[in-house]
Parts: C-alpha cells; sequence; structure tokens
C-alpha cells in the first residue's frame, strides 16, 4: 500500500467517529490495525493526533518519511511484539456532553461579539457560522469566522470557477439545462474591478468526501473533507463554499475559513433551506489580505476544487 492510501484511509475512520456513524470503542479497536512494515520487515504507524509517520527503531517510535510501499502486519495488534506509541490513539479522553456544550456556547458567543464589531465598523449585518466541530487533531487550532460579504474583489488570472464580485447578469438557463458548475456570487452593487498581483501558488485541493450524490438523513450532518494541498503559509487559509437553490441569490450562499482539511456543514441552520434537498460545494486557498479573512474579497491562491453536490434529506 502506498502512504497517501493509508493516510486516506486513516482520515476517512477519523471522520466516521466524528459524524458518529461508529462509536469510540470501534474507532480504538480499527486504530489498533494501523501497524505496517516496509521490505526490511522495520514497523511504521501513523500518529493519530499528529498524523505524522512514525517508524520504530530501538524500542522507541521515531518520526520519519515512509517508504514508497508498505503492507500490513500478519498478525492482530501485540502479535508483533511491537508496543504502539503512546501518542497513537487519535480520540482525546471523551468529554461530559454538558462541558463540551459549554465550550461550543462559549465559541458561539465569541462568533457574536466579532459579529458585533465588524458590523459597527462596515455598517451592514454580516452573518455567523456555526464553530466547525472539535477536531480530535492536536496540531491545529482555528476559531470560526464570521462569514463576510466583500465590497471589493481582487480576481484570480487562473481561476474561472470561482463566484466573483461583478454585477449578476440575468440568469439564461433552459428547461433542460443543468445548475452550472459554479455560479458567481451575485452582488446588489456593482463594484470596481481590481488588477490581479497574486498568482496561483497551490493546485486544486482534492476532494475526499462525500462522494458526489451522498445523501444524509435526518441526525446526520455531512462532513466536507480534502487534501491537504501543503503546508499553508502565514495568513493562507482554506475558503469552504456552499449553495444552493441554483446559487443565484446573495442569501443562498454559505462560506466558512479554516485551516484544517475537513468542516462539518451546519445542518441546524442551514437544512431544509435548498428546495430539492441538494447543496452545491468547492474549496479554494486565499490569501487574506484584511483583519479578517474575506472570502471572494481576497485573492485565490489555488485552483479552485471540483464542485460536488450532497442531499439532505428528512
Amino acid at each position: 500500500m502506498k502512504p497517501e492510501d493509508i493516510e486516506d484511509l486513516f482520515r476517512e475512520l477519523k471522520a466516521k467517529v466524528e459524524a458518529g456513524t461508529i462509536s469510540e470503542d470501534e474507532f480504538e479497536a480499527q486504530l489498533r490495525e494501523f501497524l505496517f512494515q516496509d521490505e526490511l520487515g522495520i514497523y511504521w504507524t501513523v500518529g493519530a493526533q499528529t498524523e505524522n509517520w512514525y517508524r520504530h527503531e530501538n524500542g522507541d517510535w521515531v518520526r520519519a518519511s515512509p517508504p514508497p510501499s508498505l503492507k500490513r502486519t500478519a498478525g492482530k495488534d501485540g502479535e508483533s511484539g511491537v508496543e504502539k506509541p503512546a501518542a497513537r490513539p487519535g480520540r482525546p479522553g471523551g468529554l461530559d456532553r454538558r462541558v463540551a456544550l459549554g465550550v461550543l456556547g462559549l465559541l458561539f458567543g465569541a462568533c457574536l461579539v466579532v459579529a458585533g464589531v465588524l458590523y459597527y465598523q462596515l455598517g451592514r449585518t454580516p452573518s455567523t457560522t456555526v464553530p466547525a466541530a472539535d477536531s480530535p487533531a492536536a496540531t491545529t487550532s482555528v476559531t470560526s469566522i464570521p462569514v463576510l460579504e466583500p465590497t471589493a474583489t481582487t480576481t484570480s488570472p487562473a481561476a474561472t470557477a470561482l463566484p466573483t464580485e461583478e454585477a449578476s447578469p440575468t440568469p439564461q438557463a433552459t428547461a433542460t439545462q443543468a445548475i452550472p458548475t459554479w455560479t458567481p456570487r451575485p452582488t446588489s452593487t456593482p463594484t470596481p474591478s481590481v488588477s490581479p498581483t497574486w498568482a496561483i501558488k497551490y493546485g486544486s485541493p482534492f476532494l475526499l468526501g462525500p462522494e458526489e450524490g451522498s445523501q444524509f438523513g435526518r441526525g446526520y450532518d455531512a462532513v466536507l473533507q480534502w487534501r491537504l494541498v501543503d503546508e499553508l503559509a502565514e495568513g493562507e487559509y482554506y475558503h469552504v463554499e456552499v449553495c444552493w437553490n441554483g446559487c443565484r441569490n446573495p442569501d443562498e450562499f454559505h462560506g466558512h475559513y479554516l485551516r484544517e482539511t475537513s468542516y462539518v456543514f451546519p445542518r441546524r441552520i442551514y437544512g431544509g433551506l435548498a428546495i430539492d434537498g441538494k447543496y452545491h460545494w468547492h474549496v479554494t486557498v486565499r490569501a487574506q489580505q484584511g483583519d479578517q479573512p474575506g472570502g471572494p474579497g481576497d485573492p485565490a491562491i489555488s485552483e479552485p476544487s471540483e464542485t460536488r453536490v450532497f442531499i439532505l434529506t428528512e
């Protein structure tokens, strides 16, 4: 197996326990099988909290780059005689549900305070987003940021599928015409164009899940995941954008800014808004220009990912 395939399996396993499709006990049981060997018989594993690779050397686990190919160990955990690293469990101890709700409440309150300050400074009402679900990874911590409607836009020379801040033309579609890959975000007031000064730095983010057309029933959240394009520099972030009902109305767009590679779509806020239950989403890497990330107002420094659709059912 290639290390990249093993990493994908590991992230899918983490997404399942975060979405509640498997229990923590099942998660821990499957983690014990993440032990691999190279051609020389050296043991390798993935740190569940850091998601880094470790090699078993002189009775200890040392961080190292994995070889091009690995194979699973022949026996169950414990039969190899190799003790797993203490840092391998990727799930922190289960927090009391009331404590977790209290933490989420504090984060939501902080978002409201930031939204109030922005409303005072910008003279318009921003929309706030629900903080992303607690991630088990211990390497990065990002606070949810309110969604801002930009007043000016820079356009990337190579970003052909992203919304722009130009005046929206009258949609022209026939009864049999499919929804476009991505419709430009409409605005009520035209804004002056800005000459692009930022070059494309990264390739398109690769979407891991959910698959095209995946359906999520009542009580199940859509966990949007993609592969790390590279180590992001200071001030760079992933812009996740979701729209519905043809993506033609500014009130039918939702954006979120983060440096992690997964995002739980806030169903309790936006669920039921899509007439046909379909939500279109994609991911772009952007460079922050102001005090806060500005979404479409910040220059894109990557090609946009493909656009996928997930469905929320009742």
